[in-house]
């Protein structure tokens, strides 16, 4: 069986056993037209859920904080114009129109321990007028380690630290406009983890959250979130926050590219055969040639519906707008699943994936991307189809380059590595300046991505990479290495004692249900 999929920027036609499983997304629903989104996000903020009107909740005099998502979603970027620059252009004359003064407002990218947006990369997302009007003096990147700024609201009942952005407890609004690809973004994690410091983030991006409990992909029956959404309770005694969520359909490839995620059933002719010819075509290119060929591609998302209002009726609404985009029914549990990871994270934006990300985006993301329980059976085994490069942006991956240097080298624990290193990671001088001045990842921030795979990693027999020339990442990496596919899969079956494989079409996304439970 064929199955075309990506090896990091090249599309690869892998053989399969026939008895496999090729799971595709569900077809794109229709979202709404960009031309209609200022005037739905009008009527979210005018009819909300659980609070006032927005326009009983300003007046003249009133100090705004709007806040929003980077640019680590939703990805690939979308074509221009970013749905958040047509949501808050329309917000902003609404705030006008209710009396509220532009010196009152202030816009925050909510990074959380993210790097922060470059000057070019805001103006992509919010447009030249906004630029114009609020940057640099309004309109800035949220910095976890400004101490003058970072507020200190006390802690949870359970002992979480709650501290954010003088921005946020000083408004009289915080309004977070926010797009929504999966359940894991948006809710009580928009505010509550946007706004977060190393403190306040570090006890609910932890391995212990998912010692027993796999979920971190959903609020539902997650630890993580569990404690997420205390801090946010804490944290709306001292702020009144509306949030605004677009849930997002799957229009990750324009028109051209979306045979790329199409079961043989969706398929016409002519897709049929541009994607038989993909593979060749695409091999004698150089990498360099791909990667461009890649990056250049735009999204076409679309919201299916905007909600606005308070945080949990509100991001209720986004899951039950976005489970029909993303659910995908699967009949059992697999022994072993075979995914193509493509040149494309979440935590690469204007890089390429480095080997940490590559495990830790399959692992942490991909196998937790289900409602239920793991569509992988307890034993079985992961293969990742990537070349898995060991480069490191030279800005943006400055602390993974050294995590994957000195942390796994002494070990590929999660437990290990937030007892012997997470402290000095985080506090380290050099990555706190780098962080807060040279646009890259927080010091902590690998170790999260990392703790996310900490279900995994302890309920899995194996995870094989295949693309590599020889096994030296997968050994740094902790896992192991095969030449090619089909030794692969041999080894699974060993490892499993069965040949039930399944494969994902990623992306779009999907979320799989195992025997169709809710």
């Amino acid at each position: 069986m064929k199955y075309l999929t990506y090896s990091g920027n090249a599309l690869v036609a892998a053989e399969l056993p026939e008895s496999s499983t090729v799971y595709y997304p569900p077809a794109i629903l229709p979202g709404i037209p960009r031309d209609e989104i200022p005037d739905a996000l009008q009527r979210a903020v005018e009819n909300p859920l659980g609070m006032e009107p927005l326009s009983e909740l300003v007046k003249l005099g009133s100090k705004v904080t709007i806040a929003f998502d980077d640019n680590c979603q939703p990805f690939p970027p979308m074509r221009r114009p970013d749905i958040r620059q047509v949501m808050i252009e329309r917000l902003l004359e609404l705030l006008y129109s209710y009396g509220v003064r532009k010196r009152d407002i202030t816009l925050r990218c909510a990074i959380a321990l993210h790097r922060k947006m470059q000057v070019a990369e805001l103006e992509h997302m919010l447009g030249p007028r906004i630029m114009v009007e609020f940057h640099p003096h309004q309109l800035a990147n949220f910095d976890a380690e400004d101490r003058t700024d970072i507020i200190d609201l006390g802690a949870t009942p359970h002992g979480e630290p709650v501290q954010t952005s003088r921005a946020i407890v000083d408004s009289d609004l915080v309004i977070y406009v926010d797009t929504i690809q999966i359940p894991l973004n948006g809710g009580h994690k928009s505010v509550a983890v946007g706004f977060g410091t190393y403190d306040s983030i570090a006890p609910h991006h932890n391995p212990e959250m998912t010692r027993e409990s796999p979920h971190v992909m959903q609020p539902e029956g997650s630890c993580m979130h569990d404690s997420i959404t205390r801090i946010s309770r804490q944290l709306q005694r001292h702020c009144r926050i509306m949030v605004i969520e677009a849930a997002m359909n799957g229009a990750t490839y324009p028109a051209h590219l979306r045979h790329l995620a199409k079961p043989p059933e969706r398929r016409g002719r002519i897709e049929r055969i541009v994607r038989a010819a993909t593979p060749t075509s695409m091999k004698p290119l150089p990498e360099r040639l791909r990667a461009g060929i890649f990056r250049s591609i735009k999204s076409e998302y679309a919201p299916l519906a905007i909600h606005a209002g308070a945080i949990d009726p509100v991001h209720a609404r986004t899951i039950d707008a976005i489970r029909p985009q993303l659910e995908v029914s699967a009949p059992r549990q697999h022994d072993t699943l075979v995914f193509g990871l493509p040149d494309l994270s979440p935590y690469s934006v204007g890089a390429r994936v480095n080997p940490v990300l590559v495990v830790s985006d399959v692992l942490g993301y991909v196998f937790n991307w289900f409602w239920n329980k793991p569509f992988i059976k307890r034993g079985g085994v992961v293969i990742i189809l990537n070349p898995v490069f060991e480069v490191f942006h030279e800005r943006y991956h400055v602390a993974y380059r050294r995590f994957y240097d000195e942390v796994l080298r002494e070990t590929r624990d999660p437990f290990e590595m937030r007892d012997r290193f997470q402290e000095k990671f985080a506090r380290d001088p050099d990555l706190v300046d780098a962080y807060r001045n040279r646009f890259a990842h927080h010091g902590f921030h690998p170790f999260t991505v990392w703790y996310w795979a900490t279900y995994p990693l302890q309920y899995l027999s194996d995870t094989i990479l295949v693309g590599p020339p020889d096994d030296r990442a997968a050994k740094r990496l902790g896992v192991s290495w095969a030449p090619s596919l089909d030794r692969a899969l041999a080894i699974a079956r060993e490892k499993t004692g069965g040949d039930d494989v399944a494969a994902l079409t990623i992306p779009p996304f999907m979320y799989l249900s195992v025997d169709g439970d809710r």
